[in-house]
């Protein structure tokens, strides 16, 4: 290298970033455990900051201002929506192992640089992409953040220059430089990692994985920055634009842009919905198999039957149900009806289907109360019929490298090898995600999901969902909506007057049903809900390709969890509580049934929760 390139080198974001990587080397010198949290704590308030600057809502509007052709705004939508995701996913990775080693003060340490990147994040997003006649009280907060930093030494010197408003060319060249920097520390960390005691045994790898996704971000943002001319017109065609993104890696591209087979991927492909509403007087059980038929199951299982070359009869089926989130037996409005479940069960067999598994995972509760075994819990609800076995997910999990995703290695093996993939889940309501349905009834799928609910855990819940969904997809959804639908602000924990809806939904795209039932249950907006949106970037969203068979309307009397302020409020506030002020989930436990599911010593019985609960069920719950 010569003295010219090198000095070209070190003016960079990056080149700045090695010289302090070489020197904390040097520093931490023999002490790899101290220079792993310092780089850590760096890359945490890199990460926030990324993750907040990058969020969807302000790259639409950036690229909604520049004029260019839909087909390739909607390719640097889904792009820079990814680049998004990654960022949030490295960030929770991060922020997950530093409070799992740290001390104290380490912990505390810890909240201030994810606090202080998120604000870092928010200055920097206004600076890059509003005026200060648009938007000028913003305008000047974010400048005296900016000049906080400054003074706090946190703005590297290449970067100061450019804390204005950029061009969208301007704009991915820096976040070219940024990227680049990223995957230097993100590989620096993984060989610190790989010499310090006590941590997880894939923690190396999960490294080395973000340092490949900070490089894959680097080449992104350089084809999204050469598309465009200096005045942000857009120079080369969307084939090139494709070329460069799909090389990187296919998802960062629109679902109708990927090769097979995610571009068939059963999950995001619309197709037909069935919304079933059974008069007076219809039983379930005929319910159901109009419901079914009319959605293409016979069709859904002879496809099944070809794609793995063997008869109908041999097909192995499993039939992912919900009643492990059952607490008692007077509110079953937030489980699968074990009689439908059954209909269902006879129905496959009279297709000549003998192997049929009906499979649940354990949850939170086992944590608080004996008893609480799958096949336990299925015997009290009357989950017993002969037509098919009971399953438990989190007894026969088995590593899986996961093609997507982080923090997750395992899969249930009967949800993995089964050739028929169904998921029968219940109309719920969540304070979150507005529903609880199919999707959201896949947890347990992979590893335990209460790992993926609190401070400390390694990826999101979201994540953890979509993981097993795009490597091991369901091939047909129905919900249950006919004797209960749980509604208010958590009917996924039940409700004490669910409405009586007599409906049933049901198609081959889980995605796609869920979307539809969310618009009848949610009151609003399907993507709204932070799980299905984020679903939609992963597979695409199927609303313009799903047709809706039967009435499309909301279900009567059904309380959506933001139907008042305060209930907004609260869902709002959910997430922070439930990490910070739950004991672990101890404050919203149901009034479970005792004498059935007896409650442990020392979890969450003592008088004080028992009058925090009773204040908790008093607002929101059942």
């Amino acid at each position: 290298m010569t003295k010219g390139e090198e000095t070209s080198r070190t003016e960079t974001v990056a080149g700045e970033f090695q010289r302090k990587l070489d020197a904390w080397a040097e520093r931490f010198r023999g002490r790899p455990t101290e220079e792993l949290r310092a780089l850590l704590l760096l890359a945490l308030e890199r990460e926030s900051i990324v993750a907040v600057a990058y969020r969807d809502e302000v790259m639409r509007e950036r690229l909604a201002s520049v004029a260019m052709p839909e087909d390739s705004r909607a390719l640097m939508r889904q792009a820079l929506a990814w680049a998004w995701r990654d960022e949030e996913m490295h960030a929770t990775y991060t922020r997950g192992m530093l409070l799992r080693i740290g001390s104290v003060r380490v912990r505390v340490a810890t909240w201030f640089s994810h606090v202080a990147g998120a604000l870092a994040g928010w200055a920097i997003a206004v600076r890059h992409h509003t005026s200060f006649s648009r938007a000028p009280i913003s305008t000047l907060i974010a400048s005296f953040v900016m000049l906080l930093g400054r003074l706090g030494g946190k703005v590297p010197r290449p970067m100061r220059h450019k804390l204005r408003r950029l061009t969208l060319r301007e704009y991915c060249a820096l976040q070219v430089d940024a990227e680049e920097s990223a995957a230097l520390g993100w590989r620096r960390i993984a060989q610190v990692a790989a010499r310090v005691p006590g941590l997880p045994p894939d923690a190396s790898t999960w490294f080395s994985r973000m340092h490949s996704d900070e490089d894959k971000h680097a080449r992104i943002f350089r084809a999204l920055m050469e598309t465009l001319s200096e005045g942000d017109a857009v120079l080369a065609l969307t084939g090139s634009l494709v070329s460069e993104v799909g090389r990187a890696d296919e998802l960062f591209l629109p679902r109708a842009l990927r090769s097979d087979p995610l571009r068939l991927h059963p999950v995001g492909r619309g197709g037909r919905v069935v919304v079933q509403v059974s008069p007076a007087g219809e039983s379930k059980q005929d319910a159901l198999r109009r419901a079914v038929e009319d959605a293409g199951l016979i069709d859904v299982v002879r496809a099944r039957a070809e794609a793995v070359g063997r008869p109908v009869s041999s097909l192995r089926v499993l039939v992912r149900v919900s009643f492990m989130l059952g607490y008692h037996r007077d509110d079953r409005s937030n489980i699968t009806d074990p009689e439908l479940v059954e209909a269902l069960a006879l129905r496959l067999r009279e297709l000549g289907i003998g192997d049929i598994a009906v499979a649940d995972a354990g949850n939170l509760y086992d944590r608080f109360f004996d008893r609480r075994g799958v096949h336990e819990v299925a015997r009290y609800f009357g989950f017993t019929s002969p037509a098919y076995r009971i399953v438990d997910l989190e007894a026969e999990q088995v590593p899986h490298d996961y093609s997507r995703g982080m923090a997750q290695s395992t899969i249930a093996r009967s949800w993995r090898d089964a050739d028929l993939r169904i998921v029968f889940s219940k109309a719920r309501s969540h304070p979150v995600d507005l529903t609880h349905l199919s999707i959201a009834t896949l947890q347990g799928v992979g590893a335990r999901f209460d790992e993926f609910l609190f401070a400390e855990r390694f990826a999101s819940r979201e994540t953890a969902l979509l993981m097993p969904l795009l490597d091991f997809p369901p091939h047909f959804a129905v919900i249950d909506a006919f004797e209960h639908a749980a509604d208010g602000l958590v009917g996924i924990l039940g409700s004490r007057r669910p409405p009586v809806p007599r409906r049933l939904y049901a198609g081959a795209d889980a995605l796609a049903v869920d979307l539809i039932a969310t618009r009848h249950l949610g009151g609003g907006e399907p993507l709204q809900s932070p799980l299905l949106r984020l679903a939609c970037d992963w597979f695409g969203d199927p609303q313009g390709a799903t047709r809706v068979l039967g009435p499309d309307e909301p279900i009567p009397g059904f309380r959506a969890p933001y139907q008042t302020e305060l209930h907004a409020l609260m869902g709002l506030l959910s997430i922070p509580v439930w990490q910070f002020a739950s004991g672990r989930g101890a404050a919203f436990l149901p009034e479970m049934d005792t004498r059935a599911f007896p409650p442990k010593s020392g979890r969450g019985q003592g008088p004080l929760w028992r009058l925090y609960r009773a204040l908790m069920r008093a607002l929101v719950g059942p």
